[in-house]
């Protein structure tokens, strides 16, 4: 039986090896008071379990998850000409999934992790990327990196997968190639759609 998220490990690794720009990125839709909203992420891992991001706890999408946890994920491939739409809902990962992936963390991501409780939360005004690039190098020479500690406003979070629609324009007649994978348990179901 077809297990799309087979599908989908192998065309990231493939742009991963192609250099895609989009390979470790994705896009995530939420819904607050019925209103969309967007914003791109970095994909941190494709699971059986579902697609795992790391967000603050002090970012409005936080917020917002807290009170809708249906949320749908686009991964567009464009040296492959695939898209994949994930729909499912959010679940909080535990504090291990965070202390196994807070390390690998760059070191400018690991201090403006904390310049979300230092400085200031996600999303609010600031007075100028200056003073935010300030605030960060005065932590540097305070702080080494290997001392940072995790802060308590990381989150990690798990979309569970309910469907997942692929959308391939690899087609030479430009008939392109549509399908919906829905979940019943363990086992998907497959969907020819019109493209």
């Amino acid at each position: 039986m077809f297990n799309p998220i087979n599908q989908l490990q192998t065309d990231h690794q493939a742009a991963r090896s192609l250099n895609d720009t989009n390979a470790d990125i994705c896009f995530l839709a939420l819904s607050e008071a019925g209103r969309p909203s967007v914003r791109t992420l970095v994909l941190r891992g494709i699971s059986e379990d579902g697609f795992t991001l790391f967000i603050s706890k002090t970012s409005p999408k936080w917020h917002i998850i807290q009170e809708n946890a249906e949320a749908e994920l686009l991964l567009w491939y464009s040296s492959m000409q695939k898209q994949y739409r994930i729909h499912g809902s959010i679940q909080a990962l535990g504090q291990d999934a965070i202390d196994n992936n807070w390390p690998r963390r760059p070191a400018g991501s690991k201090y403006l992790d904390h310049a979300y409780t230092g400085f200031s939360a996600q999303s609010t005004e600031i007075s100028s990327r200056e003073a935010l690039v300030a605030h960060i190098e005065a932590h540097r020479t305070r702080q080494a990196e290997d001392e940072l500690s995790i802060p308590e406003t990381a989150a990690g979070i798990c979309l569970i997968p309910a469907s997942i629609e692929m959308l391939d324009l690899n087609a030479h007649d430009r008939i392109h190639d549509r399908r919906r994978y829905t979940r019943d348990g363990q086992h998907w179901h497959e969907t020819q759609l019109m493209p």
